[in-house]
């Protein structure tokens, strides 16, 4: 599987190291699962309070598509959008 390809949502974080990462989202629970959005969407948001707690400026999940919609955005911590 080619996680950025098949991947519905990604999210872009800014660390305060100076440092920047896309992360994409696990839309499955299993293998033969059928790919959620929302479950993708949920796994991102507990990266972001979870493991980066306190390490980032920003973080913005977005659509993985060409357009790539804005979902949610999180400013220190605290989500703004």
């Amino acid at each position: 599987m080619n996680l950025p390809q098949s991947s519905l949502t990604k999210c872009i974080v800014w660390f305060y190291d100076g440092n920047t990462r896309t992360f994409y989202s696990f839309d499955k629970s299993h293998q033969k699962a059928k790919p959620s959005k929302a479950l993708g969407i949920r796994r991102l948001i507990k990266m972001i309070n979870q493991s980066f707690k306190g390490k980032y400026e920003t973080a913005i999940i977005y659509d993985n598509h060409n357009d790539g919609k804005e979902l949610a955005k999180y400013k220190h911590g605290v989500r703004v959008v």
